[in-house]
């Protein structure tokens, strides 16, 4: 019996490769710290995550916040109802099919989220504020890259059906969670 094996898109030597190798590790540590200071602010990741889809993408289709939060619909729904209950969304029917729900954000929900993504600023940059002014360029310098390599995650994002297109709540850092 053979089997096969799909080869990988970059192999061995191939441009891409070594960068991926040295930023990947990096990226996910830098990810596991952020998690970590994360749990000293009342709402979680997914929680945020969702709050501030809706500030940049506007009021979304249950099933379209779930594919833009990469999450299953029931995982979505879940998690919206505790955002609901605390008074920062709003669900409401589909005015285009009776049949889906839509979620909004509340204008508390939306100072909420500026409150947290300012105070999680804030500690991320004091965490920066430790490197010396030339590796603080060299970040700034990568910024366009790094987002081009984000948007490359997220090809599909903006396929949505009359979606508006994202709005950041801050300019400079346009996914921030």
């Amino acid at each position: 019996m053979e089997t096969t094996t799909s080869e990988p898109a970059i192999r061995e030597g191939e441009p891409g490769r070594g960068l991926a190798e040295k930023f990947r590790p990096i990226l996910l540590r830098l990810d596991l710290l952020v998690r970590r200071q994360s749990t000293q602010y009342a709402l979680s990741r997914a929680q945020t995550s969702i709050l501030h889809t809706l500030a940049c993408h506007g009021r979304l289709r249950m099933s379209d916040l779930a594919r833009l939060e990469n999450v299953r619909v029931p995982t979505t729904s879940n998690s919206v109802s505790v955002i609901e209950a605390m008074g920062y969304v709003e669900r409401e029917p589909d005015a285009s099919d009776r049949r889906g729900v839509c979620v909004r954000l509340t204008d508390l929900g939306r100072a909420r989220i500026e409150q947290v993504l300012a105070d999680r600023d804030r500690d991320f940059a004091e965490r920066m504020s430790y490197l010396s002014p030339e590796h603080r360029d060299l970040l700034s310098s990568a910024v366009p890259a790094l987002t081009a390599l984000l948007d490359a995650f997220d090809g599909d994002v903006d396929a949505l059906p009359d979606s508006p297109q994202p709005v950041p709540l801050h300019s400079d850092a346009p996914r921030s969670v």
